[in-house]
């Protein structure tokens, strides 16, 4: 069954993803991700396979982006 999921932390070696919707923790090797897969990327997980889902990365970059030049522009 294909899942999305966002790349929440590297730590200590591990490859820790927010399963969608409800926050489940999903985490596996780092040395299994694959190389264009970073924090914050968005992915579809099928099975042990994990694919970009390039689209709702830059989406979610776009509108992070955004948020934080509103606070910039709030804080001057």
């Amino acid at each position: 069954m294909r899942k999305k999921a966002i790349l929440d932390r590297i730590e200590d070696g591990k490859a820790i993803f927010l399963l969608e919707p409800n926050q489940q923790i999903w985490t596996i090797p780092q040395t299994k991700l694959p190389i264009n897969i970073h924090e914050g990327s968005s992915v579809f997980i099928d099975g042990m396979q994990i694919t970009l889902d390039a689209k709702t990365t830059a989406e979610n970059k776009a509108r992070i982006a955004l948020k934080l030049e509103q606070l910039r522009s709030k804080n001057k």
